[in-house]
């Protein structure tokens, strides 16, 4: 439908998409309704691999257009870094180029370019709307696809979706859609290269497969032998639980059967239930094993990915010190975002572009490993070279004559150096199977050899006489002429320098590394011989030219079942572990139109309709038992059990003052939604605001920090937060944080507020009422949850939310904000609900004597101290 005809020679491989995109109009990017007709609800199965793959194109196209859409709506004024002004549009003459043109940026007020890959729509004037653009038959709308970025950011090239023939009319450049995501799914979505590609685990999951079942393996019935170890036994190393034991071991099991029979692993992981960890032993374990095979790891997000890679770079040093392998990195390889995965530290040591950096270096012809032992080899073995290198010497020093001995010195030593730098990198930064375990001891042995020898060639130990007799003497004979020194050291030294120069003519024949200076040349080399590769899930589509073994995919439920193609499409895979959790937040998909066709489910997901069995991880380390109780209730059918760190006392923190503030509570706010497509609630505002002033002075009496997470479900309500607070680092010693329900998944802190924002008189709460993100933000506290509400309307909306007021009201963790219990001045809400600017704190209210109130034109009151200071009290919470 989509393929395009007559196609030249010169046209990307995403123009087919770019394409699609600029065939729509305006009013089919903000037409709700366009794919509706054309949009089916992806079936549960398939007859093969091409309705499997065309079931997602519709869908996926309507996803960009609700993008497109959606940032169409909310147009951003000036100052926005996505509106890029525009100095000059200049056409690019190349051949087949007339839709082609180079963009510059107006370089005032921190404007940047666009990214690459994105589209972008180009105008005359920014509107305040997008109706603007359709109101006014005049209004210029123009799609364009970015091709490439300069280095400074200041210009562009672009494909433009028609010719421009008033270069003045384009005023503005505002990004729609980042498209290089959308774009590497669409390339999954082509029969014809997949058939070529020939995915094996793609075809399982179509149908054009034979489906096999991994099915649990208990650590009690089986033994598996993997690099001539039992596995169980290994596990026992790792202090594990048996769901976690249980599952590694069946994973192990399915990856190193030889029948082919399976194919998918499933971990269900619940909060806090220590699924990285597993991830991590799981990896070390194939990493360690003789049975060598090349995985790929991948997350959704670059922050999730540094957090595996991360676990399994400590779990190693743990286990494996250095000097026991566990100083070499070189096979493991971090591909990704350095400043969105924070690269420091370990994972410098693994990250790709800081490799290339180091061997490059490594590898260049002037300074490289070859070059190094070239120049080893001349010094050593040819007297007529280092009397040369002499004699340069002197001439640089305008004809003076140099103390031989001390220049021989000097040279070695600076050949030793460059050497032993040289070769210290290759060895920490080069996987083992690459250099050949032959050449690896051979290194080893000869740096060694050449420290010992750098010894003897000390000033106190070997006279004058001796070094320049060793190292520029011809033919045996000494510089009188005389042959053989009949001296021991003498003797020593040369038959030293003949065994280093054995060694080293024996590298330089037999080890095959790169001599370039290429940064493509040398990236290309770490990705072909990394063995265990971690990136997220988009960026896997830069390693098509890779053969891997294994995938493992965490966080797999957050993803489009689209998505996880990327990875699944490489050759060579045999087994995918998914680890992911059903019961928490799917892959956010912005059409409604896409959501009713079921784009948001993901691969996780599609496995358990086929019937693959789930490994559950049963215990939770996390959270308090009173904040866990509800979740496993709720969400996990009490399949969850408590583990013996959060059942002891010590698990207890009291924070602040009275049972409101026990480790889990509903605290009740009688306060008012505005209204808008996006709520917030001042009365709650107002509460989270002086439980926070509490927080920070009993933190600052107590002397101890406390890390704090307000979670929001409304956009609105967290931007009021922020503003009121603004520089969270002024709250310290709180390390607070402030985001979404989506923004949380995957963290946890010690304290966690809720704001459920909702306070209506019909019992309307939203999507709040979405199971999975309720799950999310009620499971992510260690020893506190406050939750803030409206009862009455939470009660009313006929969804989890009820459940929850009405288990906290029988558990007794029931609180009114009105009562003040536990509070020796609570606030009084006269004023909650009031709407506009100023209705708040300003951010200084955080000073560092809290010396300053909330102001009486929103609260009418002088708010007193809540609380005093951290106790050591210990209380024992029942647990009905």
């Amino acid at each position: 439908m989509w393929k395009s005809k007559g196609a030249r020679n010169d046209r990307k491989p995403d123009d087919e998409l770019v394409d699609v995109i600029f065939s729509w109009s305006f009013q089919d990017v903000m037409n709700q309704d366009h794919f509706t007709d054309k949009a089916s609800t992806i079936p549960d199965r398939f007859s093969g691999l091409k309705s499997y793959l065309d079931s997602f194109r519709i869908p996926l196209l309507e996803e960009m257009r609700a993008e497109m859409s959606s940032n169409l709506d909310s147009l951003p004024n000036l100052s926005s870094p996505s509106a890029v002004p525009i100095r000059s549009l200049i056409p690019r003459c190349s051949k087949g180029a007339a839709k082609n043109y180079h963009v510059a940026v107006a370089g005032h007020r921190g404007a940047r370019a666009p990214c690459i890959g994105d589209i972008v729509v180009l105008v005359e004037v920014m509107p305040r709307r997008a109706a603007e653009l359709a109101s006014n038959p005049g209004s210029y709308y123009c799609l364009a696809h970015v091709r490439d970025v300069s280095r400074n950011k200041l210009s562009f090239d672009i494909r433009a979706a028609r010719r421009i023939e008033d270069a003045s009319r384009c005023a503005f450049a505002v990004s729609l859609l980042s498209f290089i995501p959308y774009a590497r799914i669409w390339r999954c979505l082509d029969h014809d290269a997949a058939v070529k590609r020939n995915p094996a685990l793609v075809r399982v999951v179509a149908g054009d497969a034979p489906q096999s079942m991994s099915f649990p393996v208990s650590l009690s019935s089986a033994r598996v032998e993997t690099g001539g170890a039992n596995v169980a036994a290994r596990l026992s190393a790792f202090n594990l639980n048996d769901s976690q034991a249980d599952a590694i071991l069946s994973c192990v099991t399915a990856t190193t059967r030889r029948d082919g029979a399976s194919k998918f692993s499933l971990i269900w992981g619940p909060p806090g239930t220590g699924k990285t960890k597993t991830i991590s032993v799981l990896l070390l374990l194939l990493l360690t094993s003789q049975t060598k095979c090349r995985v790929l790891t991948c997350a959704p997000t670059n922050t999730a990915i540094s957090q595996v890679a991360s676990r399994l770079l400590a779990l190693r040093k743990q286990q494996y010190p250095a000097g026991d392998d566990g100083g070499c990195h070189g096979d493991l390889l971090l591909l990704g975002n350095r400043e969105r995965m924070a690269v420091d530290g370990g994972l410098n040591e693994i990250f790709l572009d800081t490799r290339v950096k180091r061997l490059k270096r490594c590898f260049s012809p002037a300074t490289g490993w070859r070059h190094c032992l070239g120049s080893l080899v001349a010094f050593l073995g040819d007297p007529v070279a280092v009397r040369s290198q002499y004699h340069e010497a002197c001439w640089w020093k305008d004809g003076a004559k140099l103390p031989e001995a001390p220049f021989i010195r000097s040279r070695f030593y600076q050949i030793f150096q460059s050497l032993s730098n040289c070769f210290r990198i290759v060895m920490s930064q080069v996987p083992k199977a690459i250099l050949l375990e032959k050449n690896y001891k051979n290194i080893v042995s000869v740096i060694k050899m050449l420290e010992d020898f750098r010894k003897l060639l000390d000033r106190k130990i070997a006279g004058n006489d001796v070094v320049v007799d060793v190292f520029m003497a011809t033919s045996g004979k000494k510089r009188d002429g005389s042959v053989g020194v009949g001296n021991a050291l003498v003797e020593n030294l040369v038959q030293n320098k003949t065994t280093i120069l054995g060694i080293t003519r024996t590298l330089l024949r037999e080890l095959k590394l790169p001599v370039t200076r290429s940064d493509f040349s040398i990236k290309k080399f770490c990705l072909r011989s990394a063995s265990f590769v971690f990136c997220t899930v988009s960026g896997s589509a830069k390693l098509n030219a890779q053969k891997m073994d294994l995938l493992l995919i965490d966080e797999a439920g957050q993803l489009k079942e689209c998505e996880s193609l990327i990875p699944l499409q490489l050759s060579g895979l045999k087994h995918a572990v998914l680890i992911g959790d059903e019961c928490q937040l799917p892959a956010t998909v912005k059409s409604k139109v896409a959501e009713t066709a079921l784009l948001g489910r993901s691969l996780f997901d599609r496995l358990i309709l086929l019937g693959y069995k789930k490994h559950l991880l049963n215990i939770q380390y996390r959270m308090h038992p009173s904040i866990s109780i509800f979740p496993n209730l709720s969400f996990y059918d009490k399949q969850i059990l408590d583990g013996a760190n959060v059942t002891q006392d010590g698990h207890y923190r009291s924070y602040l003052h009275g049972e409101m503030f026990g480790p889990y509570s509903f605290i009740n706010i009688d306060g008012r939604e505005d209204p808008g497509r996006s709520k917030r609630n001042i009365a709650e505002l107002t509460v989270i605001l002086e439980i926070l002033h509490a927080l920070r002075k009993a933190c600052r009496s107590s002397g101890q920090g406390v890390s704090v997470g307000v979670i929001c479900p409304y956009a609105a309500q967290v931007e009021a937060i922020q503003q009121e607070i603004g520089d969270t680092k002024r709250m310290q010693p709180l390390t607070l944080r402030i985001n979404s329900v989506d923004g949380f998944q995957g963290s946890e802190e010690d304290v966690i507020i809720l704001s459920t924002v909702r306070s209506n008189n019909g019992g309307s709460i939203g999507f709040l009422s979405n199971v999975r993100r309720a799950n999310v933000a009620l499971t992510r506290a260690r020893h506190c949850l406050w939750i803030l509400g409206n009862a009455g309307t939470l009660r009313g909306s006929g969804s989890i939310w009820e459940a929850l007021v009405r288990d906290a009201m029988d558990r007794g963790c029931f609180f009114n904000w009105e009562d003040g219990a536990g509070v020796s001045s609570p606030i009084p809400l006269s004023g909650a609900g009031l709407v506009g600017d100023g209705y708040g704190w300003n951010a200084a209210a955080f000073d560092s004597d809290f010396s300053v109130h909330p102001p009486a034109a929103c609260c009418g009151y002088e708010a007193d101290d809540i609380c005093g200071a951290f106790t050591s009290k210990k209380k024992t919470f029942a647990v009905h």
